[in-house]
């Protein structure tokens, strides 16, 4: 008898306590690493979308003013939701600290692992799961974006809106449809790509009122308005040359060039240097994906396979408006590198899933790869990102606040009018050399 209590306390520390330890140190890394590097310097679009619009919001005379100006276009991005949390922010700070925005930014991280282990949490094996999740997303791979706050904010919540609306869609109820309706409004109101959320939840409608007669048309009905409602209130007044027929005719006019962009976007998780390398692992993923939603087992829950879909679809629109103006090697940049980062992560997700608590083996390499992984971008773009926040420290020390391709005296003049509000107060100069490596 002892020895089966023995046995069962060891199985559980095993399968338990040791992988959800392990996960929150993980989580706590990163934050302590953000801690010690994120500075209080905004940076390239920060100044436009942060500095600016905080700026005229609080100049504006009236509140349609405010609004106006938190509605216009950002590149070919409205940045809403973004936007009212930089305002938030600023309420409650009392002036706009980079800092506490970057960690908002990254606040994103630990909630998509509560997404991955909410959708998990009646398996067994659940937190042996989501230790190599958490390893997969809490590293330096993004180190281009993640202590850069505006970039942040855009390419973590757009997901993060996205998988939590596809939750909340899953077994709907009329609480639970308001719900992922306004997490899609955000989704898309953060980046371009979060339109592609009201396909998904179509989706997700549609089997289950017509595949598992499982809740109303109404639903299904109801969702389609408010997509087409939200898709013509998002393009009122939007300037671009992106039309999706100027991208299709692109597309049809370089199919090869475009495949080759994609792949190398869904692969550059594992590379920044090697496009031949990052292209072969989004080709692997995206046979990995297909198998697994052709042979879909019988699952009645499809939030995992549509939270992969829709990934794969926003990197298929990132490629629609990035490869017209670059080469494939800029898609192993950083800044491009979460969604490949979060598409490995779900598709382990989704992948185990399918397998009970026996196959010990498969958690135990899956979380040694994972460690092995982690261990290894920490220590490869520990010197890119070093030279990253040199550049940018040394633009600060010279009084120059940087975003390529604008001038420096415009680019200066709006942080000096936000100083002058009492917006933003920098740090005192000279800010020390960062100390990312020794």
């Amino acid at each position: 008898m002892g020895t089966e209590v023995r046995s069962g306390a060891s199985l559980r520390l095993v399968m338990v306590w040791l992988p959800a330890i392990l996960t929150l140190a993980v989580i706590g890394c990163y934050f302590g690493f953000l801690y010690q590097h994120a500075i209080n310097v905004p940076f390239a679009d920060d100044i436009f979308d942060v500095v600016k619009v905080v700026s005229d919001v609080v100049a504006a005379d009236d509140h349609v003013s405010a609004v106006q100006v938190l509605y216009a276009q950002h590149n070919d991005h409205r940045t809403l939701a973004s936007r009212l949390v930089y305002l938030g922010s600023y309420a409650v700070v009392g002036e706009l600290d980079f800092r506490v925005l970057t960690f908002l930014a990254n606040l994103a991280l630990p909630l998509l692992i509560l997404f991955f282990y909410l959708v998990l949490r009646t398996h067994t094996s659940k937190y042996l799961i989501i230790l190599p999740i958490a390893l997969i997303l809490c590293q330096l791979r993004g180190y281009g974006i993640m202590l850069w706050s505006m970039a942040a904010f855009a390419y973590f919540y757009v997901f993060l809106y996205g998988c939590y609306s596809l939750y909340f869609l899953h077994n709907v109820s009329p609480v639970r449809f308001v719900l992922a309706a306004l997490l899609a409004c955000l989704a898309t109101f953060t980046l371009a790509s979060g339109q592609l959320i009201w396909l998904l939840g179509f989706a997700s409608l549609f089997y289950q009122a017509v595949v598992r007669k499982a809740s109303s048309y109404g639903y299904l009905l109801g969702w389609s308005i408010l997509a087409f409602l939200i898709w013509q209130l998002w393009r009122t007044g939007l300037a671009t040359p992106n039309t999706p027929l100027a991208m299709l005719e692109r597309v049809w006019a370089e199919p090869g060039y475009y495949l080759l962009y994609t792949l190398t976007l869904m692969g550059n998780v594992v590379t920044e240097q090697s496009v031949a390398l990052a292209a072969m692992t989004g080709g692997i993923m995206l046979v990995i994906f297909l198998t697994l939603l052709l042979r879909p087992a019988g699952e009645r829950d499809l939030r995992l396979t549509l939270c992969c879909g829709y990934v794969l679809l926003s990197i298929i629109a990132m490629t629609m408006g990035r490869a017209p103006y670059s080469t494939v090697d800029y898609a192993l940049s950083s800044r491009y590198s979460f969604p490949s980062t979060l598409l490995l992560a779900s598709l382990w997700a989704l992948l185990s899933s399918r397998y009970s608590s026996r196959n010990m083996g498969l958690f135990a390499i899956a979380s040694l790869l994972g460690f092995l992984y982690f261990l290894h971008t920490y220590r490869q773009f520990a010197d890119p990102l070093q030279h990253h926040l040199e550049k940018r420290v040394d633009n600060f020390n010279r009084g120059r606040y940087w975003s390529w391709p604008r001038p420096v005296r415009e680019t200066n003049a709006i942080v000096a009018t936000a100083i002058s509000q009492g917006i933003y107060t920098p740090p005192e100069r000279p800010l020390p050399d960062p100390t990312v490596t020794p």
